[in-house]
């Protein structure tokens, strides 16, 4: 049975994450800060051979993914299934001054659907169908690169390895920051299970009483 393990970095501090924007399938540059995360993420994989990588097409993403793979020769792919959570009209508002509406959708009902983004059933089968086109695409043992987003990894919890967002925040001690800027974790896949291999921040013990 063919088994992929994928190596998931979350795009670099950008411009609206400063400013305090929604961003979902709108865009921004890297700061600075963002930058030197991706930087420190190619560090960290550093010793990992990898052998694909695919990266949303968000220009952070992107850009991300391109300084992750400095010095490697090896294709990236572009994949609009690995796109944030669409926001519909919040698209770039200043979150402070929708601030108990936003809250309300980005941490109890998790739907744009009336102001013409997406809800969670639609991304984490959105999740479900990119990870599954990437897995068929891959090589039993390859080492696959994810450059995608912090609300992605906080829904994908569910949508592939059955842990609520609420109980993953909970684990992460994080309130409004689903995934770190840089290299957050490793899981697998076989083609029938997903397995949750290291979240970064976390202990072994603790990972082990979030999959429970």
């Amino acid at each position: 049975m063919k088994q992929v393990t994928f190596w998931y970095v979350r795009h670099g501090q950008t411009l609206f994450n400063v400013l305090g924007r929604m961003q979902g399938w709108c865009d921004s540059p890297l700061t600075e800060r963002g930058i030197r995360q991706a930087e420190e993420a190619r560090e960290y994989l550093s010793d990992v051979t990898l052998n694909a990588a695919f990266t949303s097409t968000s220009e952070r993403c992107v850009d991300t993914a391109r300084i992750v793979l400095n010095g490697r020769d090896i294709p990236l792919h572009f994949d609009k299934g690995l796109k944030e959570m669409n926001f519909g009209t919040f698209e770039g508002a200043l979150i402070k001054n929708h601030q108990e509406e936003i809250d309300r959708r980005r941490f109890f009902t998790f739907d744009w659907t009336d102001v013409g983004g997406e809800d969670l059933p639609i991304l984490q089968e959105r999740i479900r169908t990119t990870y599954r086109r990437i897995y068929d695409s891959c090589r039993d043992g390859d080492n696959v690169l994810i450059v995608s987003h912090g609300a992605i990894f906080l829904h994908m919890m569910e949508a592939l390895f059955g842990i609520s967002a609420q109980k993953y925040k909970k684990a992460v001690a994080i309130e409004n920051l689903p995934a770190p800027n840089g290299f957050v974790g490793v899981f697998t896949f076989n083609g029938e299970s997903w397995n949750l291999q290291s979240l970064r921040n976390l202990s072994d013990e603790q990972l082990a009483e979030l999959k429970a």
